[in-house]
């Protein structure tokens, strides 16, 4: 844990499992405040940094420092006259580990401090157009043995600086980023181009190995990322190259895999379903606990554009406090095929599409789930194991409720979501005749003061790998925890034993 000296007009938040507040001793040192610094001060700073220590200047710090030479020296730097406060498009060095994975750039209001150009020995870590030119937002310098940090920018509370600020305060303290990982895919199918494409996005991760049964898509992975292809999986796990292993086989095949790449001191990424019960979850999560390895599971679909904007729009407390949730995805058509069809292997209809409405679900209410129902019927499709509709229905510990319906013989189709709040309503609405399943709905804010349908956020492509590979290189939190993944499970899993008994309300710990 790194310990962080203060010196600020706000206590800062920090994570509290990466970082220590402390008034002596620290490794590092994070100043915020527009107050200047006595000769004192500085001075013992410039010494501190000098022999190893590391400090970190946010906002208007610098400027209100620049009269002391010795913070002049050490920062190597003197801002100039800040222009009036604005937007601003900033923009990382994607090259720095610091500012790898952040955000290509992102628009923060604030006053920019103007320059001729970055400190002699500096290097840039951010940058924003001004009247056409490109000003330094932020950069790091050694000193001594220690490391200056400035970071022209105040806090916006914003995910990205609370990344930039973490990052800078652990570089500073002499903390490097984990070196590349290299990535074993478990199956080539599809689904495994798609993690493919993904992870050779993903500055941090590198594609390894690919192993499959087919002859022929080995010869594809081959082809197309030019890496060894091993048609079994001890084969691959014994690959030193490897450090992480994507499992992508079918649900009901999931847990040997993974228990095996465990056991072999792999990281492990599962597809969803993380399982098809509880005890397979539970032994997964013991393996990565016993081995000391991260286990998280492709809950891709947290990314998705429309669910973000009605999870912001609940979280900013627009619509008062859930109470009541309705969702649903279907239409009339037949079954997709293989084993998204095959209850055997799937795990049945509820685990398709459920894995991901589930997961919306349970992180929109806070509640532990109570109880499950869930009827299922079979009435068309009778060339594919899979039921042709299900409804589950939960009841949280406060007494909010949520349903989801999955059908493939429903001519009408309702709302993707349907949400209700103590103050306002969301409702999500499929905004195409045609319904591909990753077309974002129209999301609209219904409230007494009228009604708003929200801007959709561009689609982070490969924002799972990208949380990974932070993760794995500087312990930041995973976003798809595997705890989180077992509740989605314990759900499913209650829906299934509440369907085999004609629909019975079902007792559930989550």
């Amino acid at each position: 844990m790194v310990k962080v000296r203060a010196i600020a007009d706000r206590k800062p938040a920090l994570d509290p499992r990466r970082f220590q507040l402390v008034e002596k001793d620290p490794d590092v040192v994070l100043a915020a405040t527009d107050r200047p610094l006595g000769d004192r001060e500085a001075s013992a700073l410039r010494s501190f940094v000098r022999g190893g220590g590391g400090l970190v200047v946010l906002g208007p710090t610098l400027a209100a420092w620049s009269p002391s030479a010795a913070i002049s020296e050490l920062s190597g730097w003197l801002p100039g006259n800040p222009g009036p406060e604005t937007e601003l498009i900033v923009r990382p060095d994607a090259g720095h580990h610091v500012t790898q994975r952040l955000d290509p750039e992102w628009k923060i209001r604030g006053r920019l401090h103007l320059s001729e150009g970055p400190p002699a020995g500096a290097t840039v870590l951010l940058r924003a157009s001004w009247r056409f030119t490109e000003q330094v937002v932020a950069y790091e310098r050694r000193f001594g043995k220690g490391t200056f940090v400035y970071v022209g920018l105040a806090d916006d509370g914003s995910a990205t600086f609370a990344r930039l600020l973490g990052r800078s305060l652990l570089h500073a303290a002499g903390v490097t980023a984990g070196p590349v990982v290299g990535v074993g895919l478990l199956g080539y199918g599809a689904i495994g181009r798609d993690h493919a494409a993904s992870i050779a996005a993903t500055a941090g991760l590198r594609l390894a190995a690919v192993c499959d049964l087919s002859g022929e898509r080995r010869e594809s992975a081959a082809r197309e990322w030019s890496v060894p292809t091993y048609p079994e999986q001890d084969a691959m796990l014994d690959d030193a190259e490897v450090g992480l292993v994507v499992v992508g086989t079918p649900p009901s095949a999931h847990a040997n895999p993974v228990l095996a790449a465990l056991r072999a001191g792999k990281h492990v990424v599962c597809e969803k379903p993380f399982a098809l019960s509880v005890d397979e979850a539970d032994q997964m999560m013991d393996a990565a606990a016993s081995h000391g390895r991260v286990l998280t599971v492709f809950q891709s679909r947290r990314w998705d554009p429309d669910y973000i904007a009605m999870r912001d729009a609940l979280r900013s407390g627009r619509i008062g406090d859930p109470f009541y949730m309705e969702s649903f995805i279907g239409g009339y058509d037949h079954p997709c095929d293989f084993w998204h069809s095959h209850e055997p292997i799937s795990g049945g209809t509820i685990y398709d599409w459920g894995s991901h409405y589930f997961d919306w679900i349970l992180q929109l209410f806070a509640d532990r789930v109570q109880t499950v129902n869930a009827q299922a019927h079979k009435r068309v499709w009778h060339d594919v194991t899979n039921d042709d509709q299900v409804r589950v229905d939960l009841t949280f510990a406060g007494g909010a409720q949520a349903s989801f319906l999955q059908s493939a013989i429903a001519m009408a189709r309702k709302p993707k979501w349907y949400l209700l709040g103590t103050e306002g309503a969301i409702v999500a609405d499929w905004s195409a005749a045609e319904v591909p399943a990753d077309h974002p709905a129209r999301v609209t804010v219904h409230t007494q003061r009228g009604d708003e349908t929200l801007r959709l956020p561009l689609r982070d492509e490969h924002g799972f790998y990208r949380n990974l590979a932070d993760h794995l290189a500087w312990g930041e939190p995973l976003a798809v925890t595997a705890e989180e993944a077992r509740r989605n499970v314990a759900v499913m899993e209650a829906a299934t034993r509440s369907i085999k008994r004609a629909g019975v309300q079902v007792k559930v710990d989550t």
